[in-house]
């Protein structure tokens, strides 16, 4: 016979599962979204770049000569909306494309120092909110909410 502390425990550690707890989840998800959407707008607020262009600017700066193609890969946008993105980045001087080594035919694409500091300006407030988040969670729950961020979006 199975023991009703174990079958209890189990039980318990389940109870994350629940729909109605991901559905809780979810709603986080999209209320973090709203928060960094209206955060970032914020910082923009006297400059010509706006979601997209962060975005941009943040893998570019994760990847430093990602080629056009991965990073059309990573935003999954249409190659004519990358490219309205990437020309005001190149126009304004936050960008470089450089010919690749090894396939002349790919593009780098790098950042400038202006491109740095935007960036840095642009998201320094909510780097400031998740790592006040992450020491009152503690490495854990950090680790934790990474592991579940990643293996969702390996998902998709």
């Amino acid at each position: 016979m199975a023991d009703l502390n174990t079958i209890s425990n189990k039980s318990a550690s389940l109870l994350y599962l629940r729909e109605d707890r991901i559905k809780n989840s979810l709603n986080s998800f999209f209320e973090v979204a709203k928060i960094l959407e209206k955060e970032i707008l914020a910082s923009l607020d006297d400059k010509k770049l706006g979601i997209a262009d962060i975005r941009c600017l943040l893998i570019i700066n994760i990847k430093p000569g990602i080629t056009f193609n991965e990073l059309l890969k990573k935003l999954d946008i249409r190659k004519q909306s990358l490219n309205r993105v990437l020309r005001v980045l190149i126009k304004e001087n936050l960008i470089i494309q450089k010919i690749n080594n090894d396939d002349a035919r790919k593009k780098n694409l790098f950042m400038t120092d202006n491109a740095n500091k935007a960036l840095n300006e642009a998201i320094k407030p909510i780097i400031n909110s998740l790592s006040k988040a992450y020491v009152k969670s503690g490495a854990g729950s950090v680790q934790g909410f990474n592991q579940v961020i990643n293996s969702f979006i390996e998902e998709h």
